[in-house]
C-alpha cells in the first residue's frame, strides 16, 4: 500500500511544509525559487511507519517525538541541516526537534496507530532475531577459526 499524506490539518502548512529552493536541484528536476516540501516535513511523514503513529495531534504529539527520538537514537538522525547561508554541509546530521514536531500537528498519513507496547515489541522481536541468528552462526564462526 502507498504512504498517502496529508497536510491539510497543519496551521500555517504553507509556511511549515514548504520552502523555496536555494538552489537548483538537477537530480529532482527542481530549479532555484521553486517551492519545494521541507525536509522536516518529508521526514516525519516517513517517520509515521517507524513511529507507528498515522498523525501528529495534540494529543499524541509527545508520544510521537519520543517514539522518533528513540528511533533516531537507534538508527541514527534522520536529517541534515543547512548551514545559516543555506549550504547543506555532507553528512551534518541532524535530530528533529521537540519544535519541528509540534509545528507539524495536524500531519496525517494512512498509518494505522500502535500502542506502545505493540510498538516496542517490534525492537523486542528485532533483538531475540538477531540472538538467535548469531547463535546459529556462531558454531561456524568457530570452526573458521
Amino acid at each position: 500500500m502507498a504512504l498517502r499524506w496529508n497536510l491539510e490539518g497543519i496551521v500555517d502548512a504553507d509556511s511549515v511544509c514548504w520552502i523555496t529552493a536555494p538552489e537548483d536541484i538537477p537530480m529532482h528536476g527542481v530549479k532555484a525559487g521553486e517551492q519545494v516540501m521541507n525536509p522536516v516535513t518529508n521526514v516525519l511523514i516517513w517517520a509515521t511507519i517507524g513511529v507507528d503513529l498515522g498523525s501528529i495531534t495534540e494529543k499524541n504529539a509527545a508520544e510521537f517525538f519520543a517514539r522518533l527520538r528513540f528511533t533516531e537514537r537507534l538508527d541514527g538522525p534522520f536529517l541534515i541541516r543547512a548551514e545559516v547561508d543555506g549550504v547543506r554541509p555532507e553528512g551534518e546530521a541532524a535530530f528533529v526537534t521537540e519544535e519541528e514536531v509540534a509545528a507539524h500537528i495536524g500531519l496525517s498519513c494512512n498509518v494505522v496507530d500502535k500502542s506502545r507496547t505493540q510498538w516496542l515489541k517490534r525492537f523486542t522481536n528485532d533483538l531475540d532475531r538477531l540472538a538467535s541468528r548469531f547463535d546459529s552462526k556462531r558454531a561456524e564462526f568457530s570452526k573458521a577459526v
